[in-house]
């Protein structure tokens, strides 16, 4: 035993020696690190750069949590430089739209439950996939028309209690963007610049005042519906399948048309076709639209005593050229509608659900100020 002892007093001993030699060697590096001169900004920026560490680490990341918005945001682009982004864009997209416009056009409204459940908000990109049918209401009077402006949320009438199970509810509304109607126009940008290519790429449209809204004709009944996608009128047409008395195919022959409905003349003037008889042209350019717009129209049927309620009027697209545009600025009443403003379509842009820097408008009381240039420089 009093050999185990003096053993590990040895050891300890030892131990203790090494400890305080260690701790007096640190001393002395301590003491020359003090004595050396301190390092220069070009020796920091030196040792800096060559422990810089690769963009996988998260350096990067990590400063761009930590840089102003203002600095991380990139150059406004212009408006001529959207439209040839979009031009761009529009090449690389390709659309399938049949099923899209066959859900539009082919609704079922029994399909259509008119008490929704309360869920979660959908968004305007859900909404316009959303293959729900929608049911078909009252028409509205003709007196709303008038007085109600289409970005109002229209109602055909005063909303009544409904008796359930021995009391009186109010029927439970729906939900705002449940609608798949909503936004399936092409909304314009107000034009901030008159584009480049004006003359060679771009058609114009006087149009008329009124509501814009979506027409589609199918099953022998021709709807129209607002923006938000509410039902605004329900008619017979001469469009195809629009009507009880169309004689071909109700149920395949369905067209779908963007219109300006003019409440004051009961005239929808046709801006815009995106199908007809079935065959979508969504991903067709202007130029072809317009075509078929022109051609088709001429031939439809005459109206009789139950399509002749609503007219449909064509509107007629115009090259940009300078004589073109100064007629229409100094003639805007000689097409017989009141007017409203120039639409202006890029060409070759195919149709857009929503708003897009291809399509640009100018209010009636804004043509001649913003092309007084452009009209002096062309004479």
């Amino acid at each position: 035993m009093a050999n185990e002892k003096c053993e590990d007093k040895e050891v300890n001993n030892g131990s203790i020696i090494a400890n305080s030699q260690k701790s007096v060697l640190e001393v002395k590096l301590l003491t020359e690190k003090a004595k050396e001169p301190a390092a220069t900004v070009d020796e920091v920026t030196e040792l800096l750069s060559a422990t810089s560490v690769s963009p996988s680490t998260g350096v990067f990341r990590q400063k761009s949590f930590k840089t102003s918005p203002l600095q991380l945001k990139g150059k406004v682009e212009t408006q001529e430089e959207r439209r040839k982004r979009a031009l761009e864009e529009q090449k690389k997209r390709r659309r399938d739209l049949n099923t899209h416009a066959r859900n539009l056009a082919l609704f079922k409204p029994e399909d259509f439950s008119s008490e929704e459940e309360p869920t979660s908000p959908v968004s305007d990109d859900e909404s316009v996939n959303n293959d729900i049918p929608i049911e078909l209401t009252k028409p509205l009077k003709r007196s709303l028309d008038i007085d109600q402006d289409d970005s109002i949320l229209q109602e055909s009438s005063v909303i009544k209690k409904v008796r359930i199970k021995g009391k009186f509810r109010e029927p439970r509304r729906r939900i705002k963007g449940s609608n798949p109607y909503r936004n399936q126009v092409m909304h314009a940008e107000w034009m901030q610049e008159i584009p480049s290519d004006l003359e060679r790429n771009w058609y114009v449209v006087l149009c008329p005042k009124g509501k814009r809204c979506l027409v589609i004709s199918a099953k022998g009944k021709t709807v129209s519906r607002l923006r938000n996608g509410n039902v605004m009128n329900v008619f017979e047409s001469i469009l195809p399948a629009g009507a009880n008395s169309y004689k071909g195919n109700k149920t395949t022959d369905y067209c779908i048309l963007d219109c300006i409905y003019d409440q004051m003349t009961f005239t929808y003037y046709v801006l815009d076709l995106m199908c007809w008889k079935g065959h979508p042209i969504y991903d067709c350019d202007t130029e072809f639209r317009f075509y078929w717009l022109n051609t088709k129209f001429t031939e439809i049927e005459r109206p009789t005593a139950n399509t002749s309620t609503y007219k449909f009027n064509p509107l007629k697209a115009h090259y940009c050229d300078q004589d073109k545009i100064s007629f229409l600025i100094k003639n805007p009443h000689s097409f017989g509608y009141r007017p409203d403003g120039l639409l202006f379509f890029n060409k070759r842009t195919q149709y857009v659900l929503g708003d897009t820097p291809l399509c640009g408008w100018v209010g009636i009381e804004k043509v001649e100020e913003m092309f007084e240039d452009f009209i002096k420089q062309k004479k």
